[in-house]
């Protein structure tokens, strides 16, 4: 049987140049392509919190003020922030050690050659009374009069003149259950309690109805505010964590945040 070659394709008279432009063309655009969505997939950053402190880090791990805040301001700086819960001495060693790209909720005071944000978030350690009760305190040393009750380990970490009036305090105690501290303030066992104000906000609400949590309270700063920041191992995450941060400050999604947790606006 004879053999037939198949006939050569062969593009018309002045085609081919057309052709190789139309490939290449497309070849170009497929490349950038490529390259944009590169471009926009967020590059994902390891960040160590704090364990749970509702309102600002809830029990889930995946909310809470302080979590949305932080989230929201790296997303809009073009980062996802993917966080784990930790105690903030291994958080802060996990970070030294490069076991995280950062962590949240921090202030300067930890020293390092790591990179700061701008504050994005500020805690406010109060006295709470009850409005009715017309208390006056003016300074830490008004408490020595009154009944009290705080967080844990407050003795410790609200400075040496709180430390100085509880160590003699005969009605001091401190309790790990921030609402626990409600419930005492608002049925009368105690004068007054000492915690963050947004934190005894929030379990307002979660107290049992039996308890007349209606009641209007005061609350009298006589601790200064403490405010925070996030901590990165590179310049440039901490560069887009404070441009994304302005953006959500600008854009109404810091205060939409605030008012999910709380029902009001930016504390």
């Amino acid at each position: 049987m004879p053999f037939h070659r198949a006939p050569r394709l062969r593009a018309p008279a002045g085609k081919w140049p057309l052709f190789a432009i139309m490939c290449a063309i497309a070849c170009a655009g497929a490349l950038n392509g490529a390259v944009r969505a590169q471009e926009v997939t967020p590059r994902e950053v390891q960040v160590g919190m704090g364990l749970p402190k509702p309102p600002y880090i809830m029990e889930s791990g995946t909310a809470g003020l302080d979590y949305d805040i932080a989230k929201q301001a790296l997303a809009a700086g073009g980062y996802k922030m993917v966080a784990q819960m930790l105690p903030q001495t291994r958080a802060l060693a996990m970070l030294r050690a490069g076991q995280l790209d950062g962590m949240l909720s921090t202030t300067e005071g930890i020293g390092g050659q790591d990179y700061f944000t701008d504050t994005y978030i500020v805690y406010q350690n109060v006295a709470t009374t009850l409005t009715s009760r017309h208390l006056k305190l003016r300074q830490v040393e008004d408490l020595a009069g009154y009944s009290v009750a705080a967080f844990q380990n407050a003795s410790m970490l609200l400075g040496e003149r709180f430390t100085l009036v509880m160590s003699g305090h005969s009605d001091y105690r401190e309790l790990p259950s921030q609402i626990t501290q409600n419930k005492l303030l608002f049925t009368g066992r105690v004068d007054v309690v000492v915690g963050d104000r947004l934190i005894f906000h929030y379990f307002i609400d979660k107290l049992e109805r039996q308890i007349n949590a209606t009641q209007a309270v005061t609350y009298h700063r006589i601790f200064p505010e403490i405010p925070r920041k996030a901590v990165f191992r590179e310049a440039r995450v901490r560069d887009a964590f404070n441009a994304g941060l302005k953006t959500i400050r600008s854009n109404g999604t810091y205060d939409a945040i605030v008012k999910q947790y709380l029902g009001v606006a930016r504390p």
